[in-house]
């Protein structure tokens, strides 16, 4: 089964989704959706989970197609709901995925005798930090600004002077996968032909289904929270 510019629906089996494209799977766990679940339709699964049907719907085809445009559904969107997905998204880059990356880097660095492992360990950890600074500013600057921004919008109060905007956000919103390339190249190109080749493969698509991720975490951000939350600003101020 091909997702290929597919919309998902609520009628479609979840393992249906998962066998067209499989960087699902790093979305389930942040609904909390965990596998096992059978020919269950997403309808189902969400009404089981008590997960909101057009929410989940909203962030899995954001997320899985590039050139879905969710116009006529924002205005339904939860900013709070939105945030706490985000939220389980970066717990979940911190908690599980950096660490095995580093696993894996640490793996390989002590399996392979070449002068490039320490710049490729450089390259890795100094990609890791601005990752971990990227997230820090959204979970203790940004999104709660923006918390406040739906608070003041449910109670209908006039919002108080706040020194900040989503448009700050969309100005610092870097793209944080672009330095992947380094490790990628030193990894494809500058290592010579040894015995750690299915270490090095590994390795490398896990820094590409981790690139990938992140370009397809940003375009949720980028289609769906800033334009949600810059219309709630415009409500309030």
């Amino acid at each position: 089964m091909n997702m290929a510019g597919l919309i998902i629906t609520g009628e479609m089996k979840l393992s249906d989704i998962v066998d067209g494209d499989k960087r699902a799977l790093v979305l389930f766990p942040r609904f909390g959706i965990e596998l096992g679940f059978g020919d269950r339709s997403v309808e189902d699964i969400c009404k089981k989970l008590g997960i909101d049907l057009q929410f989940f719907l909203l962030m899995v085809n954001t997320f899985l197609n590039p050139d879905y445009f969710p116009d006529k559904q924002l205005k339904r969107v939860d900013v709070d709901m939105l945030i706490g997905y985000l939220v389980e998204a970066h717990n979940y880059y911190l908690e599980e995925r950096i660490p095995y990356l580093q696993s894996l880097i640490n793996n390989f660095k002590n399996r392979v005798d070449h002068p490039a492992v320490m710049q490729l360990e450089k390259f890795f950890d100094q990609y890791i930090d601005e990752v971990r600074d990227h997230l820090a500013y959204e979970d203790e600057t940004a999104f709660p600004y923006m918390e406040r921004i739906s608070a003041y919008g449910k109670s209908r109060l006039p919002l108080e002077r706040i020194d900040y905007s989503v448009d700050v956000f969309e100005e610092r919103h870097d793209n944080i996968q672009e330095k992947l390339s380094d490790l990628k190249n030193l990894l494809v190109k500058y290592f010579p032909p040894a015995g750690d080749r299915y270490l090095r493969i590994r390795l490398l698509n896990e820094l590409i289904d981790f690139e990938e991720d992140l370009i397809n975490h940003a375009r949720i951000e980028d289609k769906v929270l800033i334009p949600v939350v810059r219309q709630l600003e415009k409500q309030v101020r």
